[in-house]
């Protein structure tokens, strides 16, 4: 039997990654040339792999498109908890929350704190809850997989600086 070899779509799943790109994050064709070459400037790769692996890579994909999917979900939540932010706080709160449970980009608070200035600026208590929900999921967020690969110490700055921010912006 010839040996025959597959490809896989990869993409870095963050607040960046373009829909099409996580679209396709994961997916697997027999043919490199079935995937799209997007010049958006979001990270990405085609890796090879051989026919022994196609099981193993497909429980991947599926795992892939999982991450994804909650990538996609996290911004919409995101999205409307900051729409909801001054009309309804108990269910931008809580619309945060769901999102945060997926990931915390800092980038993305302080986007939030710069939108919403006039009503984090007016509600000393509503900035303390965003403080400690931010402040909460962001630590956590360093125990999950994906963080475990970086070095200790690289983890401790990351989280160190994030919260440092996270308290400027929301204190």
């Amino acid at each position: 039997m010839p040996k025959k070899t597959f490809y896989q779509y990869f993409t870095n799943v963050t607040q960046a990654s373009c829909p099409d790109c996580l679209a396709w994050h994961g997916v697997i064709s027999p043919d490199p040339a079935s995937f799209p070459d997007r010049k958006d400037g979001c990270e990405r790769k085609v890796l090879p792999f051989a026919r022994l692996e196609l099981d193993e890579r497909r429980d991947m994909e599926r795992e892939m498109k999982r991450l994804a999917l909650d990538e996609l979900e996290r911004r919409r939540l995101f999205r409307e908890g900051s729409d909801a932010l001054g009309a309804d706080n108990e269910q931008a709160l809580a619309l945060f929350s769901r999102a945060a449970g997926v990931e915390v980009y800092v980038v993305e608070l302080e986007r939030l704190a710069e939108e919403r200035d006039r009503v984090l600026r007016s509600d000393a208590a509503l900035r303390a809850r965003l403080h400690a929900l931010f402040s909460r999921a962001f630590s956590d967020k360093f125990g999950r997989p994906r963080y475990e690969r970086f070095p200790e110490g690289v983890r401790y700055a990351l989280e160190t600086s994030g919260l440092a921010r996270i308290r400027e912006l929301f204190p």
